[in-house]
C-alpha cells in the first residue's frame, strides 16, 4: 500500500471515521484529501501561483 493511502487511513482512524462522524469532522477530512492530492500533483491546485510576469504598478502616471 502507498504512503498516500496509509496517511489517510490513519487520519480517518485518528478522526473517529471508522465510526459515525459529525459533519464537520468529514469535511476537516475532505479538505485534507483535497490538499493532500494537490500535494501529490494528482490535482490542479485552484488558486495557480502568480507568474514571473506579474510586478508592481508604477507610481508615476
Amino acid at each position: 500500500m502507498d504512503e498516500l493511502a496509509l496517511h489517510l487511513a490513519r487520519e480517518a482512524r485518528r478522526l473517529g471515521l471508522d465510526q459515525e462522524a459529525p459533519e464537520a469532522t468529514l469535511s476537516a477530512f475532505a479538505s485534507l484529501v483535497l490538499e493532500e492530492l494537490r500535494a501529490h500533483g494528482l490535482l490542479p491546485d485552484p488558486a495557480p501561483e502568480i507568474g514571473c510576469w506579474a510586478q508592481p504598478r508604477s507610481s508615476g502616471n
